[in-house]
Parts: C-alpha cells; sequence; structure tokens
C-alpha cells in the first residue's frame, strides 16, 4: 500500500527556473532588444533622409517655377539660401534647337534653356539633390510688354 505524503507532490511542482537558464534568457532578450533599437534608429534616419529629400524638392519646384517669369533668363551661374538649412545654385545655359524638318531654328521668336538646379543641406557630409528642366522663353517678351502699356 502506497501512502500518500503531501510533502513528495509539492516539492515536485516547485521546481523553478536555474541560474544558468535565466542568464541564458535575458543574454537572448538584450540581443533582441539591441536588434529592435537598431532597426529603429535605422528606420528614423531614413525618415530624417526622405523629409529632407521631400523639403529640397519643394524648395527646387518652387524655385524652377519662377525663373524665367520674373526676369529674362540669361546664361551663367547663380547661387543663393532657401533658409538656414537649404542652399541653391542654378546654372542656365542656352540650348540649341535642331529641327529634322528642315525649319530654320534661329528665326523662330523663341530661344531655349537648360536650367539645372543643385539642392544642398547639411554639414559633413552635404547632401545635395539635383533638377533639371527645359524653358522655353520668347525673346520678344519685353518688346510686347511695353506695346501692351498705354
Amino acid at each position: 500500500m502506497v501512502r500518500w505524503r503531501p510533502g513528495l507532490i509539492a516539492r515536485s511542482r516547485q521546481r523553478g527556473f536555474t541560474l544558468i537558464e535565466i542568464m541564458a534568457a535575458f543574454a537572448l532578450f538584450a540581443l533582441l532588444f539591441g536588434m529592435v533599437l537598431q532597426i529603429l534608429s535605422t528606420s528614423l534616419s531614413n525618415t530624417r533622409r526622405a523629409g529632407d529629400f521631400t523639403q529640397a524638392a519643394l524648395w527646387a519646384q518652387s524655385k524652377l517655377d519662377v525663373a524665367g517669369i520674373e526676369t529674362m533668363l540669361e546664361p551663367g551661374r547663380t547661387r543663393g539660401q532657401f533658409d538656414d538649412r537649404f542652399s541653391w545654385v542654378l546654372e542656365v545655359s542656352e540650348e540649341l534647337v535642331f529641327d529634322e524638318r528642315g525649319l530654320d531654328a534661329l528665326d523662330l521668336p523663341i530661344a531655349l534653356y537648360r536650367l539645372e538646379l543643385t539642392v544642398e543641406w547639411g554639414e559633413r557630409p552635404v547632401r545635395e539633390a539635383y533638377f533639371s528642366t527645359l524653358r522655353s522663353v520668347d525673346v520678344n517678351w519685353e518688346e510686347r510688354a511695353r506695346s501692351m502699356q498705354p
């Protein structure tokens, strides 16, 4: 006959984790936590970089939209600041227009200009974004503006 002893069952259920198991679990947790922090850090860095490129594109669009409207485009290089962080360099060069249909492009009343805008920001290393477009300009716009004034 087997006698029931309360202490025998209670001792077998109270078995816990050993110190080595706790240390291994803590090391695994620390390793995974470090990896998660690295991923979050990289993600934040990429988000900031994407925001900076978006801001540079918005500044470039505003600069290129008004080029040739306020004043006549002239070949050359100009530079300036948008704000404390973003600066720009604009290179304007006249493009020659070739027409395969035999039209003489020099007789046309328009000029074609290539606008190359570089937006720079940040400190070492300096980040930059490059934008390029073509703009046609009426070469007689000043005469037309004068003739329209009363």
